[in-house]
């Protein structure tokens, strides 16, 4: 299954707090509404370009179905140099395939965040928690 969050479209990812096996992220709608996605038993993350103003695309949780072919996948285990021998390819490509069947099964989910502009995460995680988000100011 692929949960797309359209409600984000346009929307801001504003921060991320890490921990050992947990990784917040903080979203705002276009509309103002704050919310955190809660990732737990985080297994790999990658995430790059975080800059001010980090316009989200779309969010996307994929668990229970294959990803798609282009979801990024490939960019959480990082390939052999194009020169290296054929082995180290192979071992990659089985890596890959070992993580999408994983996803399929239902086992772990992974968590897609595309940027209009800024911050783009791809991570896989056992758990996710999704809930509004209120910035207590004291």
């Amino acid at each position: 299954m692929t949960h797309v969050f359209s409600d984000f479209h346009d929307g801001e990812l504003t921060g991320i707090v890490l921990g050992s096996e947990t990784a917040t992220v903080f979203l705002r709608q276009a509309t103002g509404g704050e919310y955190t996605l809660t990732l737990a038993g985080v297994e790999v993350l990658h995430m790059e370009d975080f800059r001010q103003g980090n316009i989200i695309s779309m969010v996307e949780v994929v668990t229970a179905q294959a990803p798609y072919e282009h979801s990024g996948l490939e960019r959480l285990f990082e390939p052999p140099h194009p020169s290296a021998a054929e082995p180290y390819h192979s071992e990659h490509a089985k890596i890959i395939e070992q993580q999408s069947a994983r996803i399929a099964a239902g086992e772990v989910s992974m968590v897609v965040i595309v940027p209009s502009y800024g911050a783009n995460l791809i991570a896989i995680c056992r758990d996710i928690a999704f809930a509004p988000y209120k910035l207590s100011v004291t």
